[in-house]
């Protein structure tokens, strides 16, 4: 018996792969690509979109002027029971709508949907988003003039967003 093997020809170290590169490397080499991949996206994304802390800031971001208008309406349930599934439909009554945004200032992220809309199509969305809590939800339409926007407020009784 030669070195503790019993048959076969001689075999390499088990920390070496097939090219000498030693696995504890391979690994390390892989999690810092995934590392400077995952901070050098979120360095772009900073730049290009900057992070929105309520609904007021994504309103102001999105374009100017936001007016509150009731030819927006936002339908959902006045009462939800889990906020993990909440269904949300947002309908405008105005022509030329170039987006429809779902907007909750409940949540970590403000901005829960947003539809980029080809012209012709009608605008109304219909979507089931997650709520963490109790509060308002925006509906958003955006037109070359400006975005118009209406809330209601919902009651949610567990989170959803965890």
């Amino acid at each position: 018996m030669n070195g503790g093997q019993r048959y076969g020809a001689p075999r390499a170290p088990a920390s070496t792969c097939r090219d000498g590169v030693g696995r504890r490397r391979f690994v390390q080499s892989g999690l810092w690509l995934a590392a400077s991949t995952g901070s050098l996206a979120q360095s772009v994304l900073a730049r290009v979109a900057p992070p929105a802390y309520s609904v007021d800031d994504v309103l102001a971001a999105i374009t100017s002027p936001a007016r509150a208008s009731d030819r927006v309406r936002v339908e959902l349930p006045e009462r939800v029971e889990d906020g993990a599934v909440v269904p949300v439909t947002v309908t405008a009554d105005l022509e030329d709508v170039r987006a429809l945004y779902v907007l909750t200032d409940m949540n970590p992220m403000p901005i829960a949907a947003h539809f980029r809309l080809a012209a012709g199509v009608a605008p109304r969305i219909a979507v089931r988003i997650k709520l963490a809590g109790s509060g308002y939800v925006y509906g958003a339409a955006q037109r070359s003039d400006g975005l118009y926007w209406a809330a209601v407020a919902t009651e949610v009784i567990a989170g959803g967003c965890s």
